[in-house]
């Protein structure tokens, strides 16, 4: 997990379909390097400006950086609720305050299976974040409220959250792969493992 709070996560997506096809590339033996050329130059995950995709390319080298080898050679056999979860993972991994909030908020509604989100509740876990850091104290109103959405949009994406109301959202507790936990454990992964419920 990185050391430091990064607020600019608000300007990330999940990107699963960039995520998986990056993935494949990968495994196809295009380097990293060669991918982020390819999605300059070919626009290979079709955004919608270049700005955009360079920003994707960049955040999905990251991400893949991140994650052990042998979660993505899993990848692919992996169903789409777990795929969701691999490429939510690999967000966790390069956002400390992302990582944080799934572990502080989402961890122990899944302890006592309570499966609502409210607004109030990302916004008290980003006040104390806010006590708690001086880094994060430092950041902008804007930077809070943009944050305070992206947080939710990442759990809905990542397969651990529906929309129900406007400021309510509903928990989905979706059954992790036996084989993705036996790996997270062996590559040491057991706060994100913890995180996301399991023991």
């Amino acid at each position: 997990m990185p050391r430091t709070y990064n607020g600019g996560i608000a300007s990330y997506a999940i990107w699963l379909p960039e995520f998986a096809q990056f993935i494949e590339l990968y495994q196809s033996g295009k380097s990293i390097d060669e991918i982020k050329h390819l999605s300059d130059k070919e626009n290979i995950f079709k955004m919608s400006s270049k700005s955009r995709a360079r920003r994707c390319s960049r955040n999905l080298s990251v991400r893949i950086n991140a994650l052990p080898k042998t979660i993505i050679d899993i990848f692919p056999s992996l169903n789409p609720t777990n795929q969701k979860i691999v490429s939510l993972i690999s967000m966790m991994l390069t956002s400390k305050i992302l990582n944080e909030f799934v572990y502080d908020v989402y961890r122990p509604k899944v302890i006592m299976r309570e499966n609502t989100l409210q607004d109030y509740e990302i916004e008290s876990f980003l006040n104390q974040k806010r006590i708690e850091s001086p880094e994060v104290a430092k950041w902008s109103l804007n930077t809070f409220k943009r944050l305070k959405g992206a947080l939710k949009t990442f759990l809905r994406d990542g397969g651990l959250l529906e929309n129900v109301k406007s400021n309510e959202d509903k928990l989905l507790f979706p059954l992790i792969d036996s084989q993705l936990i036996i790996i997270m454990k062996e590559e040491k992964l057991d706060y994100e493992l913890a995180a996301l419920g399991e023991v």
